[in-house]
């Protein structure tokens, strides 16, 4: 970072809150010791453990923001130590992603195949090895004549990879799409067994290197969001999650997808786990409390590492932590009102710092900052949700299963924790509005 600039512009830039941390990142706090999971080791050793002929498919799932990228990409780092040759793909990448607002199977099978082809070409490259599949090959040809047969003309033939140019065709022209889907549809199950032959085929030859073979990180997909499908009688989620999951197991290979916390309170889900042969547990938020029933204070281990994180971005950006804020109950308070939610954390210390001129963050621009995220959920909240929200003011065993409890799991007014047992809490912020502390 430029030491030229003035603090609080450093630390305003060190907290960018949609950025996922790479390995290696200072500013990265492992959170594994007050989450209440062990997804990434236990990833990796299931993966080492299983026949090559048996691969492993998993689910992610979590909040958004919660650090599931982050940690997809500390998967990555691990799996290659232990000697796998990794694909990581965003589908919501906005340069070379998809439009999660509206994805379905035909988009994710062409972006993973075109993603597959480029990433395998450059493991090859780096291994001295070729990993060429002729029925991969051979498909990309078809679909081409198929289209041009159909009038539907790709406009990004300049993009090397095969079923990349088709991908972003899909992403970049809505007009187009349903023809585009259709196309793919009228060959999904040859898309899938040429992409099922490309991954084996690169396994064969990364095996015969000495490596343990291929996994495939697909990152983004739990950004899907959760609408209601008239025409199909499901939801979004319901229709690429669960109508084709055997679709997204049959890759040949071990595969990751993140998805959407609320998928797994959806009954339908459990054609999903069957079909993955995985409980797919989520990712928590970090509990504040020491459990379900105590209280939130400065010295809990939940708090403790939301001030590490405080520390680390102001570490990062060359700023004293004791020098960054008027006093510690400043920091302590958006760590609170964060709920433990890294993104959240993150993004009311920016907002802080870019209310004032200088450091230090004062205490009327760290409520500024908490004030702006609740004004806007008070702006988005349906008025049917507050008697609901209200049930949540405190720890809370159960979570009913119907559509509005879903969706305010998804839209983060309810975050889920874990102590060895699940218990839910309204999003921390609502309880700052005078609203939520209404009579009902």
């Amino acid at each position: 970072m430029a030491k030229n600039l003035d603090p609080i512009t450093r630390l305003s830039q060190a907290c960018n809150p949609t950025l996922p941390l790479e390995p290696g990142d200072d500013r990265y706090v492992d959170c594994e010791g007050v989450r209440g999971s062990g997804f990434l080791e236990e990833c990796v050793r299931c993966f080492q453990r299983a026949r090559p002929a048996e691969p492993i498919v998993r689910g992610f799932a979590g909040h958004i923001g919660v650090g599931k990228s982050t940690e997809m990409l500390r998967l990555k780092e691990r799996l290659e130590d232990v000697g796998f040759k990794v694909i990581y793909l965003d589908v919501s990448d906005r340069e070379t992603g998809l439009d999660c607002n509206d994805l379905d199977l035909p988009d994710l099978l062409t972006f993973i195949a075109g993603e597959a082809a480029k990433q395998l070409s450059k493991i090859g490259r780096q291994l001295g090895i070729t990993v060429q599949s002729t029925l991969f090959d051979s498909l990309w040809k078809q679909l081409c004549e198929y289209l041009s047969g159909k009038k539907l003309v790709l406009k990004f033939k300049e993009i090397k990879a095969p079923y990349l140019p088709l991908a972003i065709e899909i992403k970049n022209r809505p007009s187009a799409r349903a023809a585009l889907r259709n196309a793919i549809e009228a060959h999904s199950t040859s898309l899938l067994d040429a992409l099922r032959d490309l991954l084996t085929i690169a396994t064969v030859e990364l095996r015969a290197k000495g490596l343990l073979g291929l996994v495939v990180l697909c990152d983004g997909t739990e950004k899907v969001p959760r609408r209601h499908l008239a025409d199909h009688g499901m939801t979004t989620h319901e229709r690429l999650f669960v109508n084709r999951a055997p679709q997204l197991a049959g890759l040949g290979v071990h595969v990751v997808y993140s998805l959407p916390i609320s998928l797994i309170y959806d009954p339908a889900f459990t054609q999903t786990v069957q079909t993955f042969g995985d409980p797919c547990p989520p990712l928590p938020m970090v509990r504040l409390r020491s459990d379900d029933h105590g209280h939130v204070t400065p010295d809990t281990p939940g708090m403790k590492t939301m001030w590490r994180m405080v520390e680390a971005r102001c570490r990062y950006a060359g700023v004293d932590v004791t020098e960054a804020f008027d006093r510690p109950e400043t920091a302590q308070y958006l760590c609170e009102m964060s709920g433990g939610h890294p993104r959240h954390l993150v993004m009311f210390l920016r907002s802080a710092a870019n209310a004032l001129d200088a450091l230090p963050i004062t205490r009327e621009a760290a409520d500024k900052a908490v004030r702006d995220y609740a004004n806007g959920l008070l702006r988005a909240l349906p008025e049917d949700y507050w008697d609901r929200l209200r049930k949540f003011a405190g720890p809370t065993n159960d979570l009913p299963k119907d559509e509005p409890h879903l969706q305010m799991l998804l839209w983060l007014y309810i975050y889920e924790y874990m102590n060895d047992n699940v218990w839910y809490e309204v999003n921390p912020v609502l309880r700052t509005l005078a609203k939520f502390n209404q009579a009902d």
